[in-house]
């Protein structure tokens, strides 16, 4: 473990030489074809340090646990340091954490691991050193680290070529140019004309839902009238069409129409990875759930089970009621999505089963005694997982990415990584129970930071698309 640290302390440390000397990395310089030769070169570097595990230690080392905890502890710290500090897109160092070298090593370093665990477990399935019960195992992890992987790096190299721009349409004249985020003019392959702009509104006046109805001319002939709202994006030609926003002064009576382009060559890589951690998800709750051995263990120990069983009901009680998202009768536009349900009902459970590990790992301190609280953790991390997967499914749906590292991001991807260290640890079999109970406390903290937290820090007001307040 302690080459695992130093590993990554000298990560940091070139990157921070990299920092000062070449200045905060350039993603535009990743276009294609660029990006994917550097894919292409970084599944070779993996693949040679695979071939080449047994003579060369260092690289053995990279596929073990002792290597993966470090860096997931150095990704939690410096993801940590991103959610407390305001990042800009002009900023440098740690206000642009995205550009500064060493998060990207860290995280580089990483995939390279992820790379190296998926090739161990698919040689040992190929060299048939497999049975049922191995094949339970091996399918949701090889599931989960390969979907990561594959989303993780397409994701990163892809979103050089992608493209995000805005349209300003006005009532009754067809719009052919669309704003960059640097407001530079790119005239478009499409042009829209807005027919009328929609708006329903709840009895205070707040927006319950607001569209608009637009003719699409294409290049190619198409001539395609529709209409484009929150949560339904209209699909030409490669772009995506998203309602962005509206003339806030003028309410129901706005004659504007903001829309926002994308364009997402590297989507279905990216996609193809999410859907496979889902399936690793789900894979992951129906083997950690102790089917039949859990009611003979009930029968056999009531008194525990049935404390259980109240710890978790009084966890789910708290999450429901502090969750006053639920209880909502005038949801904005953004939150009236079928992804709506599935993510917060899925946050919910984990938060219980994470909220019921908590009390009982500090009651097993407390107490100085022994207890495994795997299955409950595997469930929850399980449920993490889905919640965030579905949440990213939710933003690209509403407005036009996946993972933008949003605050609200940005502390899910910390306490997603804080579990995964428990869960890691637990896998060593030299592995210390109190320190292992200790790291699953640690996490459940970081954890109210995403649930609540997050609306207290400085560095995510007035920047957080999770305010639902759609710009104008």
């Amino acid at each position: 473990m302690k080459e695992g640290f130093l590993i990554g302390g000298g990560l940091i440390m070139a990157g921070l030489m990299l920092e000062l000397s070449v200045g905060p990395v350039y993603w535009d310089a990743f276009r294609w074809p660029v990006n994917g030769i550097v894919l292409a070169g970084f599944l070779v570097l993996i693949a040679i340090t695979f071939l080449l595990r047994k003579k060369v230690y260092g690289f053995q080392f990279i596929g073990t646990y002792k290597a993966a905890i470090p860096a997931l502890v150095y990704a939690v710290v410096l993801t940590i340091i991103m959610g407390l500090t305001r990042q800009e897109v002009n900023g440098t160092w740690l206000n642009n954490m995205l550009s500064f070298w060493p998060f990207v090593l860290i995280y580089v370093y990483i995939a390279l691991i992820l790379g190296q665990i998926i090739l161990r477990r698919t040689k040992r399935m190929v060299n048939g050193q497999w049975s049922m019960v191995n094949l339970k195992r091996d399918i949701p992890f090889l599931l989960n680290h390969l979907g990561l992987f594959l989303a993780m790096t397409t994701a990163t190299l892809g979103n050089a070529d992608m493209q995000r721009l805005k349209m300003i349409t006005v009532k009754g004249e067809p719009e052919w140019r669309a704003l960059t985020s640097q407001q530079q003019i790119v005239e478009m392959p499409i042009a829209i004309e807005l027919k009328e702009f929609i708006m329903e509104t709840y009895d205070d006046g707040s927006p319950r839902r607001f569209a608009s109805e637009i003719q699409i001319l294409t290049q190619t002939g198409k001539n395609i009238q529709t209409t484009v709202e929150v949560n339904k994006p209209v699909e030409v030609d490669g772009w995506k069409i998203y309602q962005y926003g509206y003339d806030t002064q003028m309410g129901a009576m706005s004659q504007t129409s903001i829309l926002e382009l994308v364009s997402d060559p590297w989507l279905p890589l990216v996609y193809t990875g999410i859907y496979m951690m889902l399936a690793g998800a789900v894979c992951m709750i129906l083997l950690a759930i102790p089917w039949r051995g859990g009611w003979r263990q009930a029968r056999k120990h009531p008194k525990s089970a049935f404390t259980i069983t109240m710890v978790i009901a009084a966890a789910f009680f708290c999450v429901h009621h502090f969750m006053p998202i639920l209880h909502s009768d005038t949801l904005v536009p953004a939150l009236q999505s079928p992804w709506f349900k599935p993510h917060i009902i899925a946050y919910m459970l984990a938060y219980t089963l994470m909220a019921s590990a908590a009390v009982i790992a500090l009651y097993l301190l407390l107490r100085s005694k022994q207890g495994s609280l795997d299955n409950l953790v595997f469930v929850g991390i399980s449920l993490i997982t889905i919640g965030m997967l579905f949440g990213a499914l939710w933003a690209k749906e509403a407005w036009g990415h996946y993972w933008s590292w949003d605050p609200k991001e940005t502390w899910a991807a910390i306490t997603w990584f804080a579990y995964l260290v428990y869960v890691h640890y637990r896998q060593i079999p030299t592995h210390r129970p109190r320190l292992a109970l200790w790291v699953l406390l640690i996490s459940f903290v970081l954890l109210q930071m995403c649930w609540w937290g997050i609306n207290y820090l400085p560095s995510a007001q007035g920047s957080s698309v999770h305010v639902y307040s759609m710009p104008s």
